[in-house]
């Protein structure tokens, strides 16, 4: 009896073999197991069938109905009518439900709208910021999700109001611990649309000669988690943003945290609003500043006395004092490896400019201000010039390479204040997976409420992201294996669905067990996921 490749089966958990020959898996029944006169082991077997490369199911042949006493099954046994890969869908919406992410969801909105978020959300984790193709990945890769087409798409995120996201971020921020310390940042989204009106023109931080509209997020330092995020218009410079930000934070019931942020924030009129707030903060200093510069020079006689060592391999000293116009405390610290680096770095530009120099007729006044740091420059007015090396003025900047600082108004060592400090890169790895893995680098958006409702469900695949990435990035480091790898791991698993209802699906691997139990989940879960009606 030939193959009959309309016609496929569950493949047997046990007893077969399974071997490639050529293109395909060849699949054999072991009759009987022995040992040869020399001892070795073997076994007679059966060829029964190969396996479908689609569906992983067992295309049989005449042996496995005669082996499994089903000779007049190929009679009465249904079709398939479709085949799904499901796998990557039952992790993402698995990890959103033990997060609690769905029932808020189910709670803010009505049950079609969070059915319809929720496949949004899994398809950006999945796919991306490219939603013309949602349709046909929802006939493929979901299974009791409701399907959502790219119109519809487009509806949804307009129908997503201020007031909706508002009441999910409250529910979310109360669902999570307590946290001791949230991370400050900013990033921005690069858009070609004009009908968006806080797409303006700013720093873009992709390089990119493009109008922008800027993002300020909240993020749990102590599990990684994002917890609430803002949009304004581009031209507003990361630092007279902050007080807006922190306005949200009593309706968020955001209170007894301290705010970590990076040196962009730190200004005088920020400084003295946090403490007028009486917020707390760790915060990046700029040694340029003429208080934290004076206290820098304060302790670079005897900062690398050994008793100065902290765990981190660096050296560090707290100065207390006044500082942006209040009186708080700055950790100053000095790192050797960094220094050398810095010093390296600073006379290959010297070098480099020197010989740029060199090779000019004329320089304009904007340059040569610049080059003043370097150099001694004599510029005519017709833009000639002579110039040297100013070493004074070298050796002065070179004094201060290696040296950093952090402000902070907490009743922590130096070596806390550090470590806090290093920990806020957790939301530019959250920014990375935003623009890069989720694809929101481009906006790909028209209008204002698209763009707020779709940036609404990027931020929760971000939760979903930040939530696989807590459970599995161990498992990813041992195996070498990106969040794409994962996905793509998870889509080999293959769910058919016969024409008389029956659902099978094709063993799990090893390494997608692996992945399952690392999320606590297991073959069992997602079986009882797919049996769903």
């Amino acid at each position: 009896m030939p193959l009959n490749s309309g016609l496929k089966v569950q493949l047997p958990e046990s007893g077969v073999i399974v071997r490639k020959s050529g293109k395909y898996n060849y699949v054999y029944k072991v009759i009987k197991t022995f040992r040869t006169e020399f001892g070795k082991p073997t076994n007679t077997r059966r060829i029964i069938g190969k396996v479908d490369t689609e569906t992983g199911m067992l295309i049989p042949n005449k042996a496995y109905w005669e082996l499994y006493g089903l000779a007049n099954a190929p009679n009465s046994l249904p079709t398939y009518e479709s085949v799904r890969s499901v796998g990557a869908t039952f992790l993402v919406k698995s990890v959103l439900n033990e997060l609690g992410v769905i029932k808020i969801l189910e709670k803010v909105f009505d049950s079609n709208r969070a059915s319809s978020i929720l496949t949004a959300v899994i398809y950006m984790v999945c796919r991306g910021n490219v939603f013309e193709r949602i349709h046909d990945w929802c006939e493929g890769f979901t299974f009791n999700e409701l399907p959502l087409a790219s119109v519809g798409a487009t509806i949804l995120f307009a129908s997503i109001s201020h007031d909706e996201r508002m009441a999910f971020f409250k529910e979310w921020i109360a669902l999570r611990p307590q946290n001791k310390y949230l991370a400050y940042d900013i990033t921005s989204f690069s858009t070609y649309a004009t009908g968006i009106h806080d797409a303006e023109w700013g720093y873009n931080r992709d390089k990119e000669n493009l109008q922008q509209i800027n993002l300020g997020c909240y993020l749990s330092q102590d599990d990684g988690m994002p917890l609430f995020y803002v949009t304004y218009p581009g031209s507003i410079t990361d630092k007279t943003h902050l007080p807006y930000m922190m306005a949200y934070n009593d309706d968020l019931g955001i209170a007894d945290v301290c705010f970590v942020t990076d040196r962009g924030f730190c200004m005088t009129s920020n400084i003295k609003y946090m403490h007028s707030a009486k917020k707390s903060y760790v915060c990046g200093a700029d040694i340029g500043h003429k208080d934290a510069a004076n206290a820098v020079k304060s302790v670079m006689s005897d900062i690398l006395s050994m008793r100065n060592l902290i765990k981190q391999g660096v050296y560090a000293h707290t100065v207390q004092s006044q500082f942006y116009g209040v009186k708080t405390t700055l950790h100053v610290y000095f790192d050797p490896d960094t220094a050398e680096r810095q010093r390296k770095d600073l006379h290959r530009i010297v070098v480099i400019e020197d010989e740029r120099l060199s090779k000019l007729k004329q320089l304009t006044k904007k340059e040569a201000k610049r080059l003043s740091n370097y150099f001694d420059i004599v510029l005519a007015e017709n833009g000639a010039f002579t110039h040297k090396r100013n070493y004074d003025k070298i050796d002065n900047l070179a004094k201060t390479c290696g040296f950093f600082g952090i402000l902070t108004n907490q009743d922590i060592n130096n070596e806390e204040a550090l470590s806090t400090y290093r920990r806020k890169d957790i939301i530019e790895k959250g920014f990375d997976e935003l623009k890069n893995h989720i694809d929101m680098k481009r906006l790909r958006t028209h209008n204002n409420d698209t763009t707020d409702g779709k940036m609404f469900a990027a931020f929760i695949a971000l939760i979903a992201i930040s939530g696989i990435v807590r459970n599995l990035s161990d498992f990813m480091k041992s195996k070498s294996m990106s969040k794409d790898g994962l996905i793509s791991e998870l889509e080999k698993i293959k769910i058919v669905t016969m024409t008389n209802g029956m659902r099978l699906m094709n063993p799990i691997t090893k390494t997608q067990r692996l992945i399952f139990e690392s999320c606590k989940l297991s073959e069992k879960d997602l079986k009882t996921y797919i049996n769903q009606t």
